[in-house]
């Protein structure tokens, strides 16, 4: 195919681009940016959360996020053979970031309003209702999801368990699953609701968990 030249831009029948030419009128091509598997890895998900969280999990294939970051389609496969694995390694990412903030937070003085606090403004709660839609509606990796999700859950359970005998209620009452069930239950569904701008009765729930939380400690 005869190549346009216009303006030192070149056309092959595609988008334009620009070349620049050193001695002898030899083309210089851009030169690629090299960088190691683990930065890569990053970079691959840090916009494939970017786009969940700003235009949905619909947003997401391999050859947007491949043209966010500039790079050919077939570096994203490579890592990620298919869309699904990129999704279930991002959940996977999402789960043990939350899972480490979790452990500090049950570090405090207060660890029970402590945790009420880290649920109620969790900043990945945009994030997660993407993965509960997408597990709605990819059924080929629901079961991975959900897996995960008990994992961290469970171990959420046994982290808390540790202060549960602080409880003014017996574990036959409230079993630490359940004390954590109902925690990110509520919390989540507050941040979610909030985001959208829906916030009747939200400060009367908040007030009246903190008051749960105080009274629940065994004197």
């Amino acid at each position: 195919m005869r190549a346009i030249v216009v303006n030192g831009g070149v056309r092959h029948g595609g988008p334009w681009r620009r070349i620049t030419r050193g001695r002898k009128g030899q083309v210089n091509k851009p030169k690629r940016i090299r960088r190691d598997p683990e930065t890569t890895r990053t970079l691959i998900l840090d916009t494939t959360e970017r786009l969940m969280i700003d235009e949905g999990y619909a947003a997401v294939t391999s050859r947007r996020v491949a043209q966010e970051l500039g790079i050919n389609g077939a570096t994203v496969h490579y890592y990620y053979p298919i869309t699904d694995d990129l999704f279930i390694a991002l959940h996977q990412r999402m789960t043990e970031r939350q899972l480490a903030e979790f452990e500090q937070v049950l570090a405090t003085e207060d660890p029970l309003a402590a945790l009420w606090t880290f649920q109620s403004g969790w900043a990945q709660s945009a994030l997660g209702v993407e993965f509960l839609a997408l597990a709605n509606h990819r059924k080929s990796i629901r079961d991975v999801l959900a897996k995960t999700t008990d994992e961290a859950r469970d171990a959420q359970t046994q982290s808390l368990a540790r202060i549960s005998s602080q409880s003014a209620f017996g574990p036959e009452i409230l079993p630490p699953i359940a004390l954590t069930t109902i925690l990110v239950a509520i919390a989540r569904t507050l941040a979610n609701e909030e985001r959208v701008g829906i916030t009747r009765g939200h400060e009367e729930v908040r007030r009246f968990v903190k008051w749960g939380l105080a009274n629940l400690q065994r004197p």
